[in-house]
């Protein structure tokens, strides 16, 4: 894969720009109230084993993981604590049953997501009042397990993580015979290739499967996943350690471990081997070929999510936004040669990379690229919301086949339309609706 980057960089941020349509400025406030009156139509009191009834984004029976950050950030944001606290609930519930959080129940156990428990438990104890310690005990220690499970600690060895670098790599914990179907029924959805023998297939689906652990099939690890340190996935178990240490405070517990020396180190380990100094930009390494990914991706953008990227990375990084700018909204990575189209490629416009720019941007006072980001998204939800295009699709697990006006949706394309790549978009509540949420609040920041 040969990038194509060089002539957008050069283009100025406000290439991202763009005005409202008055008309749907006036929708704002009815689609806000559509949201509020129906964020309870989305929860799912099934399957039995789970304690509670949770929030589910488009399949309704499965609980998926990484979207509920985002669908408990929005439910918080209307009020919802008592269905954000049954959400994590059942995560801890699979923490203390499985020894990790799987990317959905049933099909999906096989692996994990990229991890958010720690954030979502620190975000609800912080919000909620009084402060439930005797709740938070328990999230504790299930943060604590999931930290094992992603960094191998205490001999977890469900699934291997490690790298000789010291970060962490996506993987799977999937026998020989599941790769094998995984790789039957999925190889459609990669680039093609020819796997003639049976440990080729199994080869490729394990990295693939591996994939899947991230935000699903993306020309990010050009096939190879488990040969990548992941920016993603080490920006985020950097803000475990974080939360950990702030857990330990808030319990008045002492466990030994110095969680802000670990973050120091990783901050410094991912500088090391994700920053490149002369592109300015954070990329997935390739700790197996000595080099840095060929595509840049908007996961640059986690280390300034989380706050510990410098300054003068976050000026340098934010220069990339044009790359994934499109009609419709910011995509996951820059343009590839090749004719495939990846679920999370520089085709499709996701809420969910709506919000991580947002807040990010937001992080270190860039307001107005926040807003142009948060305006370009409102566009295209309300665009859809009062004439969804397109107007009919093949009928999924739900549905008649025919698009009414009056629903949020889970995907968009980068024209601006509803995006059925894949499988057909059903109506949905979700990352959609909590993106929605915050790019209201985004546009009510003074530029």
């Amino acid at each position: 894969m040969k990038p194509v980057f060089w002539v957008i960089i050069l283009l100025p941020v406000a290439a991202v720009s763009q005005t409202v349509e008055p008309e749907y400025r006036e929708k704002w406030g009815e689609i806000e109230t559509h949201i509020r009156n129906n964020w309870l139509r989305y929860v799912d009191y099934s399957p039995a084993s789970l304690p509670c009834p949770y929030s589910y984004a488009l399949n309704p029976g499965t609980l998926y993981y990484w979207d509920l950050y985002f669908i408990n950030e929005g439910l918080a944001a209307q009020g919802f604590m008592e269905q954000a606290r049954n959400n994590l609930d059942n995560f801890i519930y699979e923490i203390e049953h499985l020894g990790f959080v799987p990317n959905a129940l049933g099909w999906g156990e096989d692996r994990s997501q990229t991890p958010y428990f720690a954030m979502m438990a620190r975000s609800y104890y912080e919000k909620c009042q009084p402060k439930d310690t005797v709740w938070l005990q328990r999230a504790y220690h299930a943060a604590l397990s999931e930290y094992a499970f992603w960094t191998n600690a205490n001999g977890n060895l469900t699934e291997d993580h490690r790298t000789p670098q010291g970060l962490q790599h996506y993987s799977h914990h999937a026998d020989s015979a599941a790769l094998l179907k995984f790789y039957e029924q999925q190889n459609r959805r990669w680039p093609p290739h020819r796997a003639d023998t049976r440990e080729e297939k199994i080869r490729t689906a394990a990295h693939r499967l591996a994939e899947a652990e991230t935000m699903d099939f993306t020309p990010r690890f050009e096939g190879r996943c488990m040969d990548f340190i992941a920016v993603d996935l080490n920006a985020n178990l950097y803000q475990y350690e974080i939360n950990l240490d702030y857990f330990e405070r808030e319990l008045g517990i002492r466990s030994g471990t110095d969680w802000e020396g670990l973050a120091r180190q990783r901050v410094e380990r991912i500088n090391r081997y994700c920053w490149d100094e002369e592109k300015g930009f954070f990329y997935d390494y390739d700790y197996k070929n000595h080099r840095r990914s060929c595509v840049a991706a908007i996961s640059a953008l986690m280390p300034l999510y989380w706050g510990f990227a410098t300054a003068e990375q976050a000026e340098r990084v934010k220069r990339y936004l044009p790359l994934f700018d499109s009609p419709g909204g910011l995509t996951v990575c820059e343009p590839v040669d090749g004719q495939h189209v990846y679920q999370w490629g520089d085709q499709a416009v996701w809420p969910p990379v709506q919000y991580i720019a947002m807040t990010a941007l937001l992080r270190y006072r860039y307001v107005s690229e926040a807003r142009q980001v948060a305006l370009k998204y409102l566009n295209t939800v309300t665009r859809n919301f009062v004439k969804p295009e397109p107007a009919v699709y093949p009928p999924f697990k739900y549905g008649d086949g025919v698009r009414r006006a009056g629903f949020l949706y889970e995907k968009y394309t980068r024209a601006g339309d509803i995006l059925d790549a894949e499988y057909p978009c059903s109506e949905m509540m979700g990352w959609a609706a909590a993106t929605f949420l915050k790019a209201l609040e985004v546009m009510q920041l003074s530029p």
